[in-house]
């Protein structure tokens, strides 16, 4: 596990994104941060999207957002960008990918939220498919 350099983190916030405070020492995601897009910047996003976030101490509260964040974390295996709102397993539009580069992680990021729509739209679909299912009932 490694901290991430902040020129990795430049580039994030650079282009527009909230960048959380590392996650602290001990929790599983340790020295990893959330990566969110703000509702203001263009790019990728969900029609009304409503996501949790919870500061923990002093942490600075996130502006409102409209698509899921992301976390990157650095561990042995790679360079790690994980966007799963699913659980226990993955579900639709969910996706963890390991990169042998942080470059390569970062590129994964900017792309979910400023490229190919397609894994945002995946995840608009089932959260859209959750509300006509749960309305249906």
């Amino acid at each position: 596990m490694s901290k991430i350099d902040e020129n990795y983190l430049k580039r994030l916030r650079d282009a527009g994104l909230f960048v959380s405070e590392p996650f602290s020492e001990g929790h599983g995601w340790e020295d990893g941060v959330r990566v969110g897009k703000p509702a203001q910047i263009q790019g990728n996003s969900i029609p009304n999207y409503q996501g949790g976030y919870i500061t923990i101490g002093e942490e600075i509260q996130p502006p409102e957002m409209d698509a899921p964040f992301v976390v990157l974390l650095s561990r042995n295996e790679g360079w790690i960008v994980r966007a799963q709102e699913c659980i226990p397993q993955p579900g639709m539009g969910d996706f963890i990918n390991v990169w042998k580069t942080a470059d390569e992680a970062i590129q994964d990021i900017l792309d979910f939220f400023f490229g190919n729509p397609d894994r945002m739209n995946l995840k608009a679909k089932r959260i859209d498919d959750l509300k006509k299912r749960l309305a249906s009932q």
